[in-house]
């Protein structure tokens, strides 16, 4: 999946290139450790497993689970995922704690069949799933599972719910993007709105079944004579009659119908706007789609949309009644979902998309020549600046759907990383009793951007576990040391009474040693106002914390009426940059009559006051280092020299600032941040490593 074919002009040959790091971004072929996955099946399958086992009939209830990788690649979680499961198989068929291998490799050949679902972007990576699962599962005297209609290719996260669908294209649809007419789209915008208002009106409800059926009932039917033929088939013939019963299915006019509609829905996101396009609005989703049928199919065909409730009916299922009351309008989900997803931002990456096409361009020495090299493209290559700006419309395009559809209410904003919305998903494809484990970028729990989705699974009490690691033991070979991931396990709905954590994990086999227990109240107790996640390496560390809320009110809590007991402004002081104009040298001090007196310099009534940098301080240490003495060399370097311990003797010694400011320059600037009459300020360094950057240094 990473190979990429070059010539090689000078040796006349064709080779295979490994670009690690830049296709393997897109075709889902991350290798994770076997011991990762171990861990993520210990906290999402395994308690699956135990309450099945406990059930009248075991055999049954392990047969009845199902799993999922919502970016499955090469299959590596499902294989895994299937062996537990038909170990449990075997031992519930047998009564015996060590099945025979016969009989393990029975039960893996009926848990491939019925219980392992997966999605992928990339069709080479679901064809090498089903490879996977078949060389796992094969059995002599039987043929190969049926996995077509259990693995399949397509976006998982650009796609349609009922719920969505039901209330018809959102205005947000038509924001303009990269290549859109700004006037022509909001004309559309205002045309939309119209059109769907006066649904609204005529029907008194946005949609009539009769109109607009996005109910799955017939296709759930379908998908159950399919999974019947598939389970069941013992010979090829039987095979070919499930493939054959599986085709008919997926060209049958409901799910065509259904598909259509729901690709319109998404293809209003995307679809150019501009007076020459197609115009996809409201309407078009019931009296006209015929008219868009031709653009729509294309743009589904590019962006692969993928709709979960009409892909997978017997796993999500919406009544003829229409839309259920849940968040997505479905019900049921897959008992299990486990992966790790891609960890990568939507906003197309210049670099990564040239490497595997000019590496001129892709190893350009900065971003200002790279960006000259692709200007230069429209006249050089045509064909390929021509391709370039089709992906960048293309990646404006997922990134506008993700944000604006309404699809990721807790994740879709910022600069959005496919992990965060992956995470999001697997949350609305899981069952209530289910359980969800992916691996992620440490960030979902602690990320401002995530801070709503991991919130509302602290308040719901569905956060089950959360092991945080660091790359230092290159847990992932291609990711930076100093990286942190984390493992989290999540429950579809029932609430857990604790949950166990893990911080600054290096090895695997550490987990167990350095785990945790807090109850979700305590963590929100702890963040009251984001909702996130607290960094301890230890419960001791916790506990300590905790009594220090325990015993004194929250500093300040957004949103609350009594929320700032303490009458505190937050905000930012001096600015290096855009309060330079304030900030005078020594020199001009000196040079203006004024003398330094007591840590200041003063010219009659006048004083100047010394301008504290951040490296200037440290933890409780407004002396930590000084500009007196400095080197031009420390100075390029951004150090300074530091105040002895021996001179810390000296209470009267005051570290010598770079600039200084006017004291009634000070009072105007703090009058106009509402400041004054403060009697004090504190202060503190913000300044930190990159893998430091939630450190607190006060002065």
């Amino acid at each position: 999946l990473e190979l990429v074919p070059r010539h090689e002009q000078v040796q006349r040959l064709f080779i295979l290139v490994d670009l690690a790091g830049n296709d393997r971004k897109t075709s889902g072929s991350y290798y994770t450790p076997s011991a990762l996955i171990d861990l993520v099946l210990d906290e999402a399958l395994d308690p699956l497993l135990d309450e099945a086992e406990k059930a009248d009939d075991a055999e049954a209830a392990l047969l009845a689970l199902t799993v999922c990788d919502p970016a499955c690649g090469s299959g590596h979680f499902l294989v895994a995922a299937a062996r537990r499961i038909a170990e449990r198989v075997a031992i519930a068929r047998t009564g015996e704690i060590d099945p025979t291998p016969t009989s393990l490799q029975e039960a893996l050949h009926d848990v491939v069949a019925r219980c392992m679902y997966g999605v992928d972007l990339n069709p080479m990576a679901a064809e090498l799933a089903k490879v996977s699962l078949w060389l796992e599962a094969a059995t002599p005297g039987k043929p190969l599972s049926f996995l077509d209609a259990h693995i399949k290719v397509g976006n998982a996260l650009l796609g349609a719910t009922p719920a969505l669908l039901a209330q018809g294209i959102p205005d947000a649809a038509y924001d303009a993007i990269e290549g859109d007419d700004r006037k022509y789209a909001a004309a559309l915008k205002r045309r939309n709105r119209m059109e769907r208002d006066a649904d609204l009106a005529r029907q008194g409800g946005l949609f009539d079944v009769k109109e607009l059926d996005v109910s799955n009932s017939a296709l759930r039917r379908q998908a159950d004579e399919v999974g019947t033929a598939a389970v069941s088939a013992g010979s090829l013939a039987d095979l070919h009659l499930a493939h054959n019963r599986y085709r008919e299915h997926q060209v049958s006019p409901e799910r065509v119908s259904a598909v259509l509609l729901a690709d319109t829905w998404c293809a209003a996101f995307v679809a150019p706007k501009h007076p020459d396009s197609v115009a996809i609005t409201h309407d078009g989703l019931r009296d006209s789609i015929s008219a868009v049928k031709d653009v729509v199919e294309g743009l589904s065909a590019e962006y692969r949309f993928f709709h979960w409730h009409l892909e997978f009916p017997d796993i999500f299922r919406v009544p003829d009644g229409g839309p259920v009351d849940t968040g997505s309008g479905w019900l049921g989900g897959f008992t299990a979902v486990v992966g790790n997803p891609p960890w990568e931002r939507v906003k197309l990456q210049e670099q990564e998309f040239f490497a595997p096409r000019d590496r001129r361009i892709a190893d350009a020495p900065n971003a200002a020549a790279r960006k000259r090299l692709i200007a230069a493209l429209e006249d050089s290559q045509p064909t390929l600046w021509a391709e370039w700006q089709k992906a960048k419309r293309r990646s404006e395009g997922a990134s506008h759907f993700l944000r604006g559809s309404g699809r990721f209410p807790g994740c879709g904003r910022g600069d959005i990383n496919t992990y965060s919305v992956f995470a999001e998903h697997a949350a609305d494809c899981v069952a209530r009793q289910g359980r969800l484990g992916v691996i992620t970028p440490t960030g979902l729990a602690t990320d401002a951007t995530t801070a709503e989705f991991f919130a509302a699974s602290l308040e719901a009490g569905r956060l089950a576990a959360f092991y945080d690691f660091e790359n230092e033991a290159r847990i992932f070979q291609g990711v930076h040391n100093q990286f942190r991931f984390a493992v989290s396990c999540m429950t579809g709905g029932r609430q857990v009474p604790q949950t166990k954590l893990a911080f600054y994990v290096r090895y695997i086999a550490d987990v167990p040693s350095r785990q945790f227990q807090l109850k979700s109240e305590e963590i929100l107790r702890l963040n009251p106002n984001s909702g996130t996640l607290p960094v301890f390496r230890t419960r001791t560390d916790a506990e300590v914390t905790l009594g220090m809320y325990g015993r004194h009110p929250i500093l300040f809590q957004d949103g609350q009426a009594q929320g700032n007991p303490w009458g505190l402004a937050l905000g930012r002081m001096l600015h290096m940059a855009d309060d330079s104009n304030l900030f005078v040298t020594a020199e001009d001090l000196r040079q203006a009559g004024a003398s330094w007196r007591a840590g200041s310099w003063v010219r009659g009534d006048e004083k100047w006051l010394p301008l504290y940098e951040a490296k200037m301080v440290a933890h409780y240490d407004h002396r930590f280092s000084t500009y007196a003495g400095a080197t031009q060399a420390q100075l390029n370097k951004g150090t300074l020299p530091r105040v002895v311990d021996k001179d810390h003797d000296d209470p009267d010694l005051e570290p010598v600032a770079r600039y200084w400011i006017a004291q009634a320059d000070l009072t105007a600037f703090l009058e106009t941040k509402g400041w004054q009459p403060k009697r004090w300020l504190l202060g503190w360094r913000d300044i930190a490593s990159a893998v430091n950057e939630r450190s607190f240094i006060p002065s």
